[in-house]
């Protein structure tokens, strides 16, 4: 099992760095993985002056020894999703759902939409599946609280560092009923995509 962290790089600038850097080290100690800071920034470091002339999509890997890998390709431009409901595998230990891991059970799903917006046996809307999730309503923006059930991410941390973003939990009920009526808007936020338009289909 390897740690990852897929973060966006725009023409040898990779916007939120310190949240992942944060994260990275967070779940490395959390799990008992060998993790170098400097190392690390200097492994990015090379990679960002190798790759300077487009927009990239950038997936490090630390194994428990604390040896990085990398994959990295163009970012293709997508600007809207699809997604569909699905309850929370709730058998995955709490350590693949809070950390960003290779273990990515909980969050299988057969792909008839692009994305699965997950809620847990509570009925409490967490995430989707590569990403936080925020909803328009009265010109506010909400994101649910974090009870160490989902994974905190870096685009959904910076929003609420800013002030644009506010706490506010929603049921899975309340979102369909709220989304039937066109009182909401629903967004996927991670670092690489940053902020998409999300098409949920009842």
């Amino acid at each position: 099992m390897v740690l990852f962290e897929t973060m966006r790089l725009d023409h040898g600038v990779i916007p939120r760095f310190e949240y992942h850097t944060n994260r990275l080290q967070r779940s490395s100690q959390r799990l008992g993985y060998s993790f170098s800071k400097e190392q690390w920034i200097q492994y990015v470091e090379q990679i960002k002056h190798q790759y300077s002339d487009e927009v990239y999509r950038l997936k490090v890997m630390l194994d428990e020894n604390g040896n990085f890998t990398h994959v990295i390709k163009l970012l293709t431009e997508k600007t809207s999703f699809t997604a569909k409901l699905k309850l929370m595998n709730t058998t995955s230990p709490q350590s693949f759902i809070i950390n960003k891991t290779s273990a990515r059970q909980h969050l299988e799903h057969s792909h008839v939409t692009d994305l699965v917006l997950l809620y847990n046996n509570e009925g409490k809307i967490l995430e989707f599946d590569i990403g936080n999730i925020m909803i328009e309503e009265q010109g506010h923006y909400y994101t649910p609280s974090y009870q160490n059930d989902f994974l905190l991410g870096c685009m959904r941390e910076s929003l609420i560092k800013q002030g644009k973003l506010e706490i506010k939990d929603y049921s899975k009920d309340e979102l369909i009923s709220k989304l039937k009526k066109g009182d909401i808007r629903v967004y996927l936020l991670n670092s690489l995509r940053e902020v998409a338009d999300v098409a949920i289909y009842l």
